[in-house]
């Protein structure tokens, strides 16, 4: 409706060339009341003009407004259309589940109920396993500070006594824990070298706890009477030693006399510390990598310092796909060797390593190799040149001797960090009387 007193306001404008738009606005602004442009031009044809005299340019203006108008509201109920009938689709789709699922419920056949039975008494297989423990890259006489590892590990000779007192009593509870369901009477506990820090790099020499000899005997003595800990409870505990590389007596690695290690001195000091537990046999080859029997299966150990490319997958397929190759070269020799005891033998199923301080499991075909982990966990070393950080923990496999591996546990070692340690630490000045002591 065009205000009264509006009237002649309008059509004096639109005598002065005012557009209808302008002439809208106008009244919006003069009379607060908002009239579009077509409805005032509507009136002043009306009745000023009586419809015979339209601007035609104002007329084409309003039905490109209406044809826009009517576009938008075609494309609103197109829109409604299809979402309705996407709303219906959804509606009919439950209800048929509903109507089955309502089906199923009300015609399909039930089982009879059974008798609840109580568990039936704990039982043992008919043959018995193996339970192996690794042991390694314990880096003895190595100080990991807390406040360089931003508190994320520390490490030193009451830290390492703990950890290993807290693995002992850990393969212990999961040997008892192993035994509801078979017979363990064989304990093996790999060595697989690092059992020292070693003073291979410079700043280790400056900042380890005691120098490389003293090392050695920590870890020998301590080792011992974990072993000794443990022996009560196994008809047989194997130890075989393989030499790492943190305890070598020279600043390149050798390829000749490897054994000549502060790894390979202790080993030979804990086999003497348990020489009177003849339940306990220690294996200490000469040569870097060694092939044991665990429950009928070969398995390859060594430490892994001889894996180029950091410990990759390909890496270490790679060595081991080679030596398959080295350890076949017996098969070859076969009509021209004579079996003896010592003599490798010509193949291997599995594979166990350290040196990698992680643990990992690869399929290698006809078994598997792990990476065993370590009881040092992260150092400062691993935190600023690879950014990688690894708990402290060690591997505990069980072998079945038809099925090979048949389990596999961690043991996590950082929680035995406050626990006070069943071991003496201790080296008297007469190494043969310290584990006496």
């Amino acid at each position: 409706m065009i205000p009264e007193q509006a009237r002649l306001g309008i059509i004096k404008r639109k005598e002065e060339g005012e557009t209808w738009t302008g002439i809208s606005k106008w009244i919006e602004e003069e009379y607060g009341i908002a009239i579009h442009r077509t409805t005032v031009q509507r009136w002043y044809d009306r009745e000023v003009f009586n419809e015979e005299e339209v601007d035609q340019e104002e007329l084409l203006e309003s039905i490109e407004d209406r044809t826009k108008l009517d576009k938008k509201v075609a494309t609103y109920k197109a829109e409604l259309a299809y979402y309705k009938k996407l709303y219906n689709q959804v509606i009919a789709s439950d209800a048929k589940k509903e109507l089955i699922v309502d089906a199923i419920q009300a015609y399909a056949p039930t089982f009879d109920p059974v008798p609840v039975k109580p568990p039936p008494s704990k039982g043992k297989s008919a043959e018995p396993q193996v339970m192996v423990a690794v042991l390694t890259d314990t880096h003895v006489g190595e100080k990991v500070f807390s406040q360089q590892m931003m508190t994320m590990n520390a490490y030193d000779f009451t830290i390492f006594s703990r950890r290993l007192s807290g693995w002992a009593n850990q393969v212990l509870n999961l040997a008892t824990y192993r035994r509801n369901i078979c017979t363990i009477d064989e304990l093996m506990v790999p060595m697989l070298g690092d059992m020292v820090s070693g003073d291979i790099h410079e700043e280790l020499s400056r900042t380890n706890l005691d120098n490389c000899m003293m090392q050695m005997m920590y870890a020998a003595s301590s080792i011992a009477q974990a072993l000794m800990f443990l022996a009560p409870h196994f008809k047989t505990i194997k130890v075989p030693c393989v030499v790492g590389n943190h305890g070598r007596m020279t600043r390149k690695p050798p390829m000749k006399d490897k054994y000549m290690d502060w790894d390979y001195l202790a080993y030979q000091w804990m086999a003497a510390f348990c020489a009177n537990q003849k339940n306990i046999q220690f294996d200490i080859p000469k040569s870097f990598a060694h092939i044991v029997d665990i429950a009928g299966k070969n398995v390859l150990m060594f430490h892994g310092d001889a894996i180029s490319g950091g410990g990759s997958s390909a890496s270490i397929s790679r060595m081991i796909g080679n030596m398959r190759g080295v350890v076949q070269f017996k098969q070859a020799l076969e009509s021209t060797i004579v079996e003896h005891d010592g003599v490798m033998p010509g193949n291997f199923s599995d594979v166990m390593m350290g040196h990698f301080h992680r643990i990992d499991v690869m399929d290698i075909g006809t078994g598997s190799a792990y990476i065993c982990g370590t009881m040092k966990g992260g150092d400062e070393f691993a935190l600023q040149r690879v950014q990688a950080m690894t708990p402290p923990k060690q591997v505990v496999t069980y072998w079945h001797p038809h099925y090979g591996n048949v389990g596999m546990e961690v043991v996590y070692l950082d929680r035995f960090d406050d626990t006070p340690s069943m071991f003496g630490t201790n080296v008297d000045d007469v190494w043969a009387t310290t584990y006496a002591s």
